[in-house]
């Protein structure tokens, strides 16, 4: 079955949502703070608009900007780290953002949700969740794996030191930043992500291609500052009768 793509009832154009077999993966924009304390509030607010989200429970992270992959029994807290597996059906592999890339993997009977910002791009953050979810470096049968990278900060407002683009662009291809005279380099993060993903053996990869800074309906950090709420990310299995 395709994936299906449906856009939130409110046109708001802060909801993004996929759908293949027992697999939905969701990506919730600009939702105020005072409404998403959490991801359990952002998952109610998204069931308002996906029914399907109504029959999961969020799991996530204390994320660190790093690249351990841990995995989730059930719902609520983890631990420390950016890519959270999860095999129970019902459990929502969550991961928020405010200018990073969240992405979200399904291979087999498992999901992941990954925090991907530059750091955890150039530390191999990627290679950590598909090492968890394959049990190797890599998916040899691409096809057995999906990917869907949410809305982030885009190359167009992302400029950052030559360090930072050196360290990104060797894990992901030089493609990924863009050198102009006299400024510094752009980096295209959610082609970074897209880009190791491929080189993981993850063959099919969507991207809701928006940058969160250019538009109000996605939170942006380099935006909105300390004021700044979070976008979502979450991607669960339903249960199998």
């Amino acid at each position: 079955m395709a994936a299906a793509s449906y856009s939130s009832p409110s046109a708001n154009d802060a909801l993004a949502v996929y759908h293949r077999g027992p697999v939905w993966a969701a990506f919730l924009g600009a939702v105020p703070p005072a409404e998403a304390a959490g991801p359990e509030d952002a998952l109610e607010i998204l069931a308002r608009q996906v029914p399907a989200a109504d029959a999961a429970a969020p799991a996530w992270l204390r994320q660190r900007h790093g690249a351990d992959a841990l995995r989730a029994t059930g719902p609520g807290p983890t631990g420390d780290g950016d890519a959270l597996i999860v095999s129970a059906s019902g459990v929502a592999a969550t991961v928020f953002v405010a200018d990073c890339v969240p992405v979200l993997i399904a291979a087999g009977d498992s999901v992941a949700a990954v925090h991907a910002g530059w750091r955890g791009l150039a530390g191999g953050v990627l290679a950590s969740a598909v090492r968890e979810l394959n049990g190797g470096d890599s998916f040899r049968d691409g096809a057995r794996a999906e990917a869907w990278i949410g809305p982030a900060i885009g190359p167009c407002c992302y400029e950052v030191g030559e360090d930072v683009a050196v360290q990104v662009a060797s894990r992901s291809g030089a493609e990924v930043v863009a050198r102009r005279p006299g400024r510094k380099p752009r980096l295209d993060l959610a082609l970074a992500a897209s880009r190791q993903l491929a080189r993981l053996g993850v063959a099919r990869v969507s991207t809701v291609k928006r940058c969160v800074r250019c538009s109000p309906d996605w939170w942006s950090y380099r935006r909105d500052g300390a004021r700044a709420g979070r976008n979502y990310g979450f991607i669960w299995r339903e249960e199998c009768y």
